[in-house]
């Protein structure tokens, strides 16, 4: 049996024994099954199939997955648990349209706070010499 153990900001998603899984990760998809030598790699948009008494996945927003002593400790900084690849895929993209959205309202506030800071400058004439 495998422990997977999958964490993100929001607490521990998942943390149980599993019979194998498959890492959609970076690198391809990668099979992990009882007493696999170790291997860390990263999952910016992936999944994890998880397989025992049913079949589930996990999707995977901005993670890395560390497997050793049948132990797969997965950190990430969003992830859900659904019962098919379609909709693990849909839960991926979604999470992905929501991450994009606040980036570009982070750089829009990001653009105007610097105009307002360069006209303050010019404004207080700070750094001008008479």
């Amino acid at each position: 049996m495998i422990k997977i153990i999958i964490a993100t900001p929001k607490g521990e998603l998942i943390n149980e024994d599993v019979d194998s899984i498959v890492v959609d990760g970076d690198n391809g998809q990668l099979g992990i099954l009882t007493n696999r030598l170790p291997v860390i790699t990263k999952i910016s948009n992936g999944y994890i199939k998880i397989n025992s008494s049913s079949v589930r996945f996990a999707s995977i927003v901005n993670g890395v997955i560390d497997f050793q002593d049948n132990v797969a400790m997965v950190i990430s900084q969003d992830a859900a648990i659904s019962n098919s690849y379609e909709e693990a895929k849909e839960i991926i993209r979604k999470r992905n349209e929501e991450i994009n959205k606040a980036n570009k309202q982070k750089n829009v506030d990001f653009v105007e706070a610097e105009k307002e800071l360069f006209k303050n400058i010019k404004e207080s004439k700070a750094g001008h010499i008479d």
